[in-house]
């Protein structure tokens, strides 16, 4: 019988009234397919009598039986009506007994599970932005409203005809022609990269792009050089792609281009950054990119220049490109747009030596087919309208106020625990620790308190380092910058057992 806003179907269930009838029967009659309650041979109630019992439309019976019809969970029989199927109670059950892995195939994805043991946690799931998070942007500060403008204006556009071909079909793998074109643009004018529309391909950001690049360039059993320490993900690709990674050292020159050729001078590429090496800072020295260069030309072997966050450059224009240096001959730019704008844009970019542009855009074409048409034409009339330009000299100059905040926290809060340097450009910067700390113990009962504070650590393969920290100041403001500090502080107290350093005044600053 039918209630007030429920109805009641065999077997105790219960059936919502909605504009999804239909599917709410379907639901509970499959339901009871599955679990047994009605076996193979069951006959279904007919559409007249159900309906009836239910007190709903035949035609939404009707529906629902089709529905499960056109799944084979029932059969019909002219004249008789419908009937569960026959294999499926049996199906069901066998799929019940063997839902376990059996002892054979838990070995077999334990071993996949390793082989992909060497990716970064981290990259796997999105991480709340906490104090000090690295390489984190300003959302709070971003120009959101151009970007939504543009974006709105975009759906207008689309919504015009039936279809947009440049919103909603297809896209070409090497990227939309107008963006390829407004980024080669603007990164010869910013960064003094030598090239043409032609060869920049457009990715879903610069790991991305570092893995379309391993497929090309990349051959399983050579060496490759990589900084030491360095970006995690930068290290993962090399061993995603089976070549040997050759750890060379950084110092404030840079890559160290001396070892790395008596260590390994045949390796087939390098992975570097050299306008802010990741994480310790430095800038790399004319006489090492030179150094890098002869290098590469002398065993014809490629440089793979990650240009993550050299936009920001608070002293003096931002140093040219590794790229423009080479002329594009050995050294293969990347960049991206998640650190300039926002993470969730996932658009980066791969400026190309003419030669391997034809087979990235294949590779590209197999992995992803193209990107999202829309995200790509609205971001290049971000650059071309100047709001990307915009955009950075605004963000240059607080991210330089976001960096003063974090080592006036740090004096005041952290002195004589952490000693912080002055970052010449980017959003984080490296915190030289007291050498009584351990970095893994102080990041590790920093993350227990809220604060994200990176463990030199983490970032090295085989050099040995003093104990540090990497801050990220970029996407918090001088409060939240102040916290984080004055709780880091706590922290290093409760490890070393007496305050790491009182707290100091300073005129006009609130306590």
């Amino acid at each position: 019988m039918a209630g007030k806003n429920k109805l009641q179907i065999a077997g105790g269930a219960w059936l919502r009234q909605g504009d999804s009838m239909h599917g709410e029967l379907y639901g509970r009659i499959r339901k009871g397919i599955i679990t047994g309650e009605m076996p193979a041979g069951f006959r279904l109630p007919s559409t007249r009598v159900l309906s009836d019992q239910l007190g709903i439309a035949r035609s939404t019976v009707s529906l629902a039986y089709e529905h499960l019809l056109s799944e084979g969970y029932v059969e019909s029989r002219h004249g008789s009506g419908h009937y569960v199927a026959d294999f499926v109670t049996d199906a069901f059950e066998r799929l019940a007994v063997t839902k376990r892995p059996s002892d054979a195939l838990q070995v077999s994805a334990g071993h996949i599970e390793d082989d992909f043991s060497f990716v970064p946690h981290s990259f796997r799931s999105a991480i709340r932005p906490v104090p000090f998070r690295a390489n984190y942007p300003a959302l709070d500060r971003a120009r959101m409203q151009a970007w939504i403008t543009l974006y709105s204006r975009g759906i207008r556009q689309a919504a015009r005809s039936a279809i947009h071909p440049g919103y909603f079909g297809e896209a070409d793998a090497a990227g939309d022609p107008l963006l390829r074109r407004a980024i080669a643009e603007h990164i010869s004018l910013s960064r003094g990269v030598r090239c043409s529309a032609e060869q920049v391909i457009v990715t879903a950001g610069s790991q991305h792009a570092m893995d379309l690049l391993m497929r090309v360039i990349g051959q399983p059993g050579r060496k490759a050089w990589i900084e030491d320490p360095c970006f995690p993900g930068a290290l993962a690709v090399l061993r995603g792609a089976h070549l040997i990674p050759v750890p060379v050292p950084v110092d404030a020159e840079g890559i160290d281009v001396a070892h790395g050729t008596r260590t390994a001078p045949n390796a087939c590429l390098a992975i570097v950054c050299p306008s802010k090496q990741y994480p310790l800072g430095y800038a790399m020295s004319l006489q090492r990119r030179l150094a890098l260069i002869a290098w590469a030309r002398q065993n014809k072997s490629w440089i793979i220049e990650d240009d993550y966050d050299s936009e920001y450059r608070f002293l003096g224009k931002p140093i040219p490109s590794l790229q423009g240096l080479d002329g594009g001959v050995h050294v293969i730019y990347i960049g991206t747009f998640s650190k300039v704008l926002f993470p969730g844009l996932r658009i980066g970019f791969i400026v190309a030596p003419p030669a391997l542009v034809d087979p990235l855009i294949a590779v590209r074409s197999l992995a992803g087919r193209h990107g999202n048409p829309l995200d790509q034409q609205v971001l290049a009339r971000f650059i071309v309208e100047g709001h990307l330009g915009r955009h950075i000299r605004k963000m240059r100059k607080l991210y330089r106020i976001r960096m003063e905040s974090l080592l006036y926290a740090g004096r005041r809060w952290l002195s004589g625990a952490v000693e912080l340097d002055p970052a010449e450009a980017g959003l984080q910067t490296l915190g030289r620790l007291s050498p009584e700390f351990n970095d893994q113990v102080v990041s590790q009962a920093a993350a227990q308190q809220g604060i994200e504070v990176a463990d030199l650590s983490r970032y090295r393969i085989a050099v040995k380092l003093p104990p540090s920290l990497v801050f990220g100041f970029g996407g918090f403001d001088e409060r939240e910058i102040d916290t984080g500090a004055r709780a880091l502080a706590k922290v290093l107290e409760a490890l070393r057992g007496e305050a790491p350093g009182k707290g100091r005044t300073h005129p006009g600053n609130r306590s």
